[in-house]
């Protein structure tokens, strides 16, 4: 028996089980996790074979739209979609905006999320580098932020991290380490493992990178892909030794998750510089005299017209749009965003890219060029879009395989092993079959 099985084993044969009123969960984010990498023994994750093993899986996890980190991860943690937890992409849609912002901020959320449905139930949180976390009421808070891009990213790191949460936990941040994911993920997973040891939180969550960053880089099936999933697996094998040397193991659930699955392209489209063909916006800039812009996420775009509601602008970005479309991207319409419950921040309808396409907002590129990598964003209902889901540990029913989940169907799960109930109705559900 592998010692990774062994230690998904001491998580789930617990004594009966601590019972809801002292349970821990942690919940951890693998960013692009595909449910390949713990169905297909290709992959490399012996960690997560051994969850997979001992407790309950998902063949498929449905995403929200568009299909990218921060939508994805503020639905796990709210229990509904965007057009409800008001986080529509990555980053805010702002036409003046060279270098814009993310959603980085827990005021963002406009749903309580499960950090805060503990707080009130008196229970000890932690989290380390999941989106919308910045300002949020946590006890141990690492928030995600672009530290990569700052100046001083380390003196970010400590002014935004709970005070004296490195120096408690015997942690000391690197400042290499905001350019290099292998070594950031290593970072949070080290935190991570010292404040389950020390501080014992009842919900701890965690997400972990490199696996998006490869992915990105290389394309799905990238050379560097299993090596990135590797030191991944790995990290879950540390906080799972953390839960074991915190004599937590027998009242502990895990949860593994991704956000979103990826698909690989050959060429990008730029669908700016379509509505800058068609005189509907100035390039490279459309701070003003822009009629109709489009705002991309991922393989994905958002369509904008100034002023909102402008039915003329519209209809001649509809039609500009529509013209160079075939074989490139389908429009969605704002109906189907509706039914999606996508982009609620005033997008009068959306662009989903094509297989083998990439989407850019760049305007003076042509409308395609050649280019190659991996991408999401795409509709939910695209199989290569669908995520992961493992859950293991105390509460969890061992065998348990299902066919679908969503992402919205996580909190409520992990809320009901906790034993907390949300303060107000979630669009997703309870997933009584994997509990006991």
């Amino acid at each position: 028996m592998t010692r990774a099985l062994v230690l998904a084993l001491v998580l789930c044969q617990s004594l009966g089980g601590a019972g809801a009123a002292e349970r821990h969960v942690v919940l951890i984010s693998i960013d692009g996790l595909r449910p390949a990498f713990y169905l297909d023994d290709a992959y490399g994750a012996p960690n997560l074979r051994a969850l997979l093993k001992a407790g309950a899986h998902a063949r498929a996890a449905e995403p929200v739209f568009p299909s990218v980190t921060y939508p994805g991860h503020a639905s796990i943690v709210t229990g509904v979609r965007p057009v409800h937890h008001g986080i529509a992409f990555n980053v805010r849609f702002d036409p003046a905006e060279t270098r814009l912002p993310w959603y980085a901020d827990a005021t963002d959320l406009k749903a309580p999320p499960i950090w805060e449905w503990a707080r009130a139930a008196g229970l000890r949180t932690a989290a380390l580098s999941w989106p919308s976390t910045v300002g949020a009421p946590i006890d141990a808070l690492v928030p995600e932020q672009d530290y990569y891009w700052r100046t001083e990213p380390l003196e970010l790191l400590l002014r935004s991290s709970t005070p004296g949460l490195f120096e408690r936990v015997g942690v000391r941040p690197r400042a290499d380490m905001f350019t290099d994911v292998a070594k950031w993920d290593a970072f949070l997973t080290q935190t991570a493992g010292a404040i389950i040891r020390r501080d014992r939180p009842r919900l701890l969550l965690l997400h972990l990178i490199e696996t998006d960053y490869r992915q990105h880089r290389d394309g799905p099936d990238g050379d560097l892909v299993k090596a990135a999933l590797g030191r991944i697996d790995a990290h879950v094998g540390t906080v799972l030794q953390a839960v074991r040397d915190a004599g937590l193991a027998e009242r502990t659930a895990v949860i593994v998750t991704g956000d979103h699955g990826f698909a690989p392209f050959s060429a990008v489209v730029f669908p700016n510089a379509v509505l800058t063909r068609a005189g509907l916006r100035p390039c490279p800039g459309a701070e003003s005299g822009w009629r109709t812009t489009v705002h991309v996420a991922g393989a994905a775009a958002a369509v904008f017209v100034n002023p909102p509601g402008d039915v003329e602008a519209i209809g001649a970005a509809e039609a500009a749009l529509r013209a160079e479309a075939p074989g490139r991207y389908t429009i969605v319409t704002r109906e189907q965003l509706d039914r999606l419950g996508a982009m609620p921040t005033g997008a009068a309808f959306a662009l989903e890219a094509a297989p083998g396409y990439g989407m850019s907002g760049a305007c003076d590129r042509g409308v395609t060029a050649p280019s190659r990598g991996g991408t999401h964003g795409f509709l939910p209902s695209r199989p290569d879009m669908t995520t992961g889901f493992i859950a293991a540990g105390d509460g969890v029913r061992g065998g348990g395989a299902l066919a679908w989940i969503r992402l919205i169907d996580i909190a409520p799960t992990a809320a009901r092993l906790l034993g907390v109930t949300p303060p107000l109705p979630v669009e997703g559900r309870v997933l009584e079959e994997i509990l006991r």
